[in-house]
């Protein structure tokens, strides 16, 4: 079919910027320049300031355009399928709202790819022409084993990558009330030969100059323990030298000999998904571990005073203002170094949107995300129910991040804190968060400079400066 040049883009979300690129583009990019074809990569998450899709386009000369969609950040994704479509290009859509919602996208591009595209993308981008309708391709899953290693040079401002995100494997056989993982890469864990990883970040280490950590961003990184620890032992003989996380932990999956790798590799911090901290709210969740393990799992992460971050979600299952009282009374149990409240985001096909079907109401997502970041305040709540309504779930997010010391939320934003306190009478909680604040903020310097002295040798002075930026 010949050479086609192919350009991708990753809509930005509102308050939240990147220092890592989309990886899934990355992968798609060395597929098709594997195939023969030119690929350039646009992502306004990684490169928010990068030049409009219009001058792309009109200097690139694409023959073939795609976009990656998730469901937090369609609105930006539709203003640039509007530019886009200007220009009479075959359009390709996948990511994960296009697999969860492929149905209401078949108006808006030509070919709409559903779940893990690497199988077939080449084909795709081969045979693409303008059609009148979407054309809906659903791709099955493949053995990661068999992917090439993303390509980042591909990325326009790609000399500015400082977190590498790497794949060990692919898919959580967990069924989580909640996430959506089982429909966008499968319950199949697939696991990557750990020779692979170690090369690709090494090799990635010689090109990307600016880079200054690594972060696993696996479904489940740690579905078989031998297999993470296989990998962090090797990590640390190859003498990579730069600090690695692991996002997605489960508890079940920390044992002492885990977390001391970790610690051994500069891990920053070990987040753990509590979810919550009630039973009854815990248990519909199904997550296959036990409050106990978490908690035994939270006080390991201690032990070895690496940093401790818990995940909580606001709504799930049968969830109410009392009921995450408990949530905040175990966040305050054991001590974390950062929390994280996040407000229930009922994808489709998960268990948890039609049990929100059949109990109470979920409201449009689209440009929703349940994660908080860059700003203290959560997104309204897209769904409620007669016990837990719209007001209850802020009442119950205002009072978790006052009572747990969020460190996304400082004495600074007094001035926009104010309000909601008067609203929902969280008085008491108000006035004891002041002082501990101010402790936080008095320790934070020091904590910066600990921060400092034992990275700086490993990142130099441009990756310390990017690394205490981001905290």
């Amino acid at each position: 079919m010949g050479k086609k040049k192919v350009l991708f883009f990753n809509a930005k979300r509102e308050k939240c910027n990147s220092d890592s690129p989309h990886l899934g583009l990355g992968v798609l990019a060395a597929v098709l320049k594997e195939s023969g074809h030119d690929v350039l990569v646009v992502d306004y998450q990684f490169k928010p300031q990068a030049p409009s899709p219009k001058k792309f386009i009109q200097t690139y000369e694409p023959d073939v355009i795609g976009l990656t969609l998730y469901t937090a950040t369609m609105k930006e994704a539709d203003k640039i399928l509007e530019e886009i479509k200007k220009f009479d290009k075959p359009i390709l859509l996948g990511g994960p709202h296009a697999t969860l919602y492929y149905d209401t996208l078949v108006k808006k591009a030509n070919y709409i790819i559903v779940g893990e595209a690497e199988r077939i993308i080449s084909e795709v981008v081969e045979g693409a022409e303008v059609t009148s309708k979407g054309q809906i391709i659903k791709s099955e899953p493949l053995d990661p084993k068999n992917v090439p290693n993303p390509d980042f040079t591909s990325f326009f401002g790609y000399e500015d990558i400082f977190i590498y995100p790497l794949l060990t494997s692919r898919g959580c056989p967990y069924n989580c009330s909640f996430c959506a993982v089982r429909y966008v890469s499968t319950r199949k864990w697939r696991p990557r030969n750990i020779e692979d990883c170690i090369d690709e970040v090494i090799s990635a280490k010689r090109v990307l100059k600016g880079m200054g950590s690594v972060v696993i961003y696996d479904d489940n990184a740690m579905f078989r323990k031998k297999h993470i620890k296989n990998f962090i032992k090797c990590y640390l003989d190859k003498k990579i030298n730069l600090p690695l996380t692991i996002i997605n932990t489960r508890a079940d999956g920390l044992d002492d000999e885990l977390v001391l790798l970790l610690k051994k590799a500069n891990c920053p911090s070990i987040g753990i998904g509590v979810e919550s901290g009630h039973p009854d709210v815990f248990d519909t969740v199904q997550k296959g571990e036990t409050l106990e393990e978490i908690i035994d799992a939270a006080k390991i992460v201690k032990k070895y005073k690496v940093p401790l971050a818990l995940c909580f979600v606001i709504g799930l299952e049968g969830d109410s203002l009392d009921k995450t009282k408990s949530s905040i009374e175990l966040a305050k149990k054991l001590k974390p170094d950062h929390i994280y409240w996040n407000m229930i985001t009922p994808f489709e096909g998960t268990r948890i949107k039609e049990w929100y079907d059949q109990n109470g109401k979920v409201f449009d997502l689209i440009n929703h995300s349940s994660w908080v970041d860059g700003d203290f305040m959560c997104e309204e709540p897209c769904a409620e129910t007669p016990e837990f309504t719209v007001d209850q779930r802020k009442k119950a997010y205002i009072m978790a991040i006052l009572e747990t010391n969020d460190t996304r939320l400082s004495i600074l934003d007094i001035g926009r804190l104010i309000p909601y306190v008067r609203t929902y009478g969280l008085y008491i909680e108000f006035f004891r968060w002041i002082p501990r604040n101010i402790f936080m903020m008095v320790k934070k310097p020091f904590k910066l400079l600990h921060l400092a002295i034992k990275i700086y040798p490993e990142i130099g002075f441009a990756g310390l400066f990017k690394r205490i930026h981001r905290n």
